[in-house]
C-alpha cells in the first residue's frame, strides 16, 4: 500500500505546486497576484486621467495659467508659419509672447483678422498685436491698423491688421504679446494681390499665389 502511494505521488510530481510551503510552490501564485494588482492600478490610472479631462472640459478643476496654453508657439528667431487658408484657436496666458510669420509675396497684401476673449470674471486681460519688422516700412491698408492693444474685462473684442507689401518678396511676422488673464485669440488671415499696390503680380495673381506657397 505504501509503495502505490509512493507511486502515485511520483506520477504527479508537480500536481499541487501552488499549495505547497515551499518557495517554489507558492512563486506562481505570488506571480499572478502582482499582474492582477498591476492591471488594477493600470486602469484605476485610465479612469482617473479621464475624470481630469473631463473636469478640466466642465469647468470644475482649476489649472495654472501655464497649463491653459494652447496652440502653436514661436519665438523672434523662428516664428511658427502661418498657412493662408488656415484658422488658429489659440490661449495665451501666464504673461507671454508668441510670434507667427506669413510669406508675402511683392504687391499682395495680409490682413490678420483678431478675435480676443477674456473668460475670466476676476482678472483683466491685455493683449498687444503688432505686425513687424517696422523698417523697412510696410504699406498701409484702408480700415487696418499696423499694431493693436486689447483690454478686456469678462468680454470678446474683434480687430482687423493689415499691412501690403510694396518691395521685394519678404515674411511679415505678427507679434502676440499677453499680460494677466489668459486670452482666447483666434487668428484668420486673408493674402492676395491688390491693384492698388501695382506691379507684375497684381497683374497676375498666381504668380503672387506660387509665391506665398512656396512653390
Amino acid at each position: 500500500m505504501k509503495a502505490a502511494k509512493e507511486k502515485s505521488k511520483s506520477l504527479f510530481p508537480s500536481a499541487c505546486p501552488l499549495v505547497g510551503r515551499g518557495r517554489e510552490g507558492f512563486g506562481p501564485v505570488r506571480g499572478r497576484k502582482h499582474l492582477l494588482l498591476f492591471a488594477g492600478l493600470s486602469l484605476m490610472t485610465s479612469f482617473l486621467a479621464s475624470c481630469a479631462e473631463v473636469a478640466r472640459d466642465m469647468g470644475l478643476s482649476n489649472p495654472t495659467d501655464i497649463e491653459q496654453r494652447v496652440g502653436p508657439t514661436g519665438t523672434p528667431d523662428q516664428p511658427a508659419a502661418l498657412d493662408p487658408f488656415e484658422r488658429y484657436d489659440l490661449v495665451l496666458a501666464a504673461d507671454e509672447c508668441r510670434y507667427f510669420a506669413m510669406k508675402l509675396p511683392n504687391k499682395w497684401y495680409w490682413k490678420v483678422y483678431l478675435t480676443v476673449a477674456n473668460r475670466d470674471e476676476s482678472r483683466r486681460g491685455r493683449l498687444d498685436a503688432l505686425i513687424l519688422p517696422i523698417n523697412p516700412p510696410w504699406a498701409s491698408l484702408p480700415a487696418c491698423v499696423l499694431n493693436k492693444t486689447f483690454t478686456l474685462e469678462r468680454e470678446g473684442v474683434q480687430a482687423i491688421l493689415g499691412i501690403g507689401n510694396n518691395g521685394p518678396d519678404r515674411p511679415a511676422v505678427l507679434k502676440l504679446c499677453q499680460q494677466g488673464a489668459p486670452l482666447h485669440v483666434t487668428i484668420q488671415s486673408e493674402v492676395s494681390s491688390t491693384s492698388s499696390l501695382l506691379g507684375p503680380d497684381a497683374r497676375e495673381p498666381d504668380t503672387g499665389l506660387k509665391k506665398l506657397k512656396g512653390d
